[in-house]
């Protein structure tokens, strides 16, 4: 009981703290050009496609959620680049962005996955008979007994990067972060989770309440040529 108790306060705490909580495991640079000028994106594609399935979903769907909680627009890369025709290349991601008058797209990839494994002791209470001198007569007598017993934890971790696009090509942000803890699926949509309110944070993205406007006027193409990691 008093298990379920810490684990459902957990849980309001995560629900209370939004986002932003794990916003705060990414580590973040905004292109110079772009921080006197926020891009404050406002209609986003949202891609994880080199994740394996059931993480691009979670991924993706976490980013979606964010944006459209944000009162923005959201486009999942499930349904534009579909797993069935292959990892688009970042030219593919332009060409979508610009077609469909959107603002920018976010790419996020795993760069790592892990199972860290440590070691400790936990003290046990057993209880068991022992044979005591009691009142002058050998009894029997049941007694709890402490003892330190070998334990071992393993926890997932993930190591993930980000960058967002412009229409017209230049990549204007860029974020590495490391989750762990849970499944690697759920690290999947934490990354996505905190993917977006980082770039809320650092005004790529437009922040919760923000109205949607007219597709964003064209930025000029400083980045030509790149191709991003997490793209073919």
């Amino acid at each position: 009981m008093r298990r379920l108790a810490v684990w459902f306060g957990l849980g309001l705490l995560l629900a209370a703290c939004g986002p932003e909580f794990y916003a705060v495991n990414y580590t973040s640079f905004v292109d110079p050009a772009f921080r006197n000028r926020p891009v404050q994106a406002q209609r986003v594609l949202v891609m994880a496609p080199t994740l394996a399935l059931a993480k691009r979903q979670k991924a993706e769907a976490a980013m979606a959620d964010v944006l459209r909680e944000s009162g923005l627009v959201a486009v999942s890369g499930l349904d534009v680049f579909p797993p069935t025709r292959g990892t688009p290349t970042t030219e593919d991601v332009l060409v979508e962005l610009r077609s469909r008058g959107l603002d920018g797209a976010v790419v996020l990839w795993n760069t790592g996955e892990k199972v860290e494994t440590s070691r400790s002791t936990r003290t046990v209470t057993d209880t068991e008979v022992q044979t005591r001198i009691v009142d002058g007569e050998r009894r029997s007598v049941r007694v709890e007994v402490q003892r330190q017993v070998p334990t071992t934890v393993e926890t997932p971790v993930a190591t993930y990067s980000a960058q967002f696009v412009l229409p017209q090509g230049p990549i204007v942000w860029t974020a590495e972060a490391r989750f762990s803890g849970g499944t690697f699926e759920g690290l999947a949509g934490d990354a996505g989770t905190g993917a977006i309110a980082k770039l809320q944070a650092d005004g790529i993205v437009a922040r919760p309440a923000a109205p949607v406007q007219g597709p964003a006027q064209p930025q000029p193409a400083t980045g030509g040529g790149l191709i991003l990691p997490g793209l073919r």
